[in-house]
């Protein structure tokens, strides 16, 4: 680290977050492409594939849900020592 430079926090992901918010209003559609949104900048996050799970359900796009729900558990896993 050089001296007198402070690190920066990671970056807040505000697509992410107006997701959450708009999904707690039910405003599911709005919620969905803020989230979307959020994947361009970070694809590899499973909570948010996580969220458009649970949105998908909530709109009634079960097939949908249930891919995002696989997709969510599959980077979720990463890392993990195989059984």
């Amino acid at each position: 680290m050089t001296p007198g430079v402070r690190p920066q926090p990671e970056k807040k992901d505000d697509f992410f977050e107006q997701g959450v918010m708009l999904a707690k209003e039910g405003r599911w559609k709005e919620a969905l492409a803020a989230y979307q949104e959020s994947l361009r900048t970070n694809p590899d996050n499973p909570q948010t594939h996580l969220n458009i799970g649970f949105v998908y359900y909530e709109m009634g796009y079960d097939q949908k849900a249930q891919k995002a729900f696989e997709r969510a558990s599959q980077l979720q896993g990463r890392g993990c020592p195989p059984r």
